[in-house]
């Protein structure tokens, strides 16, 4: 099965609103702003996984289509491409090179069948640096101002072809939610930070 690496949040202005997340929730970024003539880009810190907030012009090679909100959910390959474009391919599962550069390869997955949309990333470049110091920077902070802890489930509102969900960790619910347990005890629920995905700590 593969592991989810982070959720993408399209908005108009990425900075503003990943700053607004990162103070509400006192966590660190996972990296900073980032522009490329595709899309600008920076990542906040949620420990087990990132949340990215982003603002497309080439959305995964594709020009003029954009959405608002919570509208992505990136998977890692963990083995070369070659050998996940394997296992998509003997599950029967549909999907194209959607970004191809320097720092990482993109592959939308049935992107026609469920939204948001489901997508596997596969990093050109040794992460385990990378990923140290963002575990070391979110133990720092303790998991931030509600104390969140490690990841434990993504639902989203609209089912996902059977093959998909064998494959990738994705529930199905009422609402497009993202769980995490809390260091503490306590619980919260944060609905009105992130436009269509609510948070629970629990």
């Amino acid at each position: 099965m593969f592991e989810i690496d982070h959720l993408m949040i399209e908005v108009g202005d990425p900075l503003k609103v990943a700053n607004n997340v990162a103070e509400r929730l006192g966590l660190p970024f996972a990296w900073p702003l980032m522009k490329k003539d595709e899309y600008t880009s920076i990542g906040v810190n949620f420990g087990d996984i990132n949340i990215e907030f982003i603002n497309f012009r080439v959305r995964f090679g594709i020009e003029g289509t954009a959405f608002r909100g919570f509208s992505g959910i990136a998977f890692k390959a963990a083995d070369s491409l070659e050998e996940s474009i394997k296992r998509l391919n003997a599950s029967e599962i549909s999907y194209r090179i959607g970004e191809e550069c320097q720092a990482h390869t993109t592959l939308p997955i049935e992107e026609n069948q469920v939204f948001p949309t489901v997508f596997l990333v596969k990093y050109h470049f040794d992460t385990s640096g990378w990923i140290e110091r963002l575990k070391n920077e979110f133990a720092e902070c303790s998991g931030g101002k509600f104390h969140i802890g490690r990841f434990k489930s993504l639902s989203i509102n609209q089912r996902a072809p059977a093959n998909l969900a064998d494959k990738f960790q994705i529930n199905v619910g009422d609402k497009n939610q993202i769980f995490f347990e809390s260091r503490i005890g306590d619980n919260a629920v944060i609905s009105d930070l992130i436009e269509n995905l609510e948070i629970i700590i629990a």
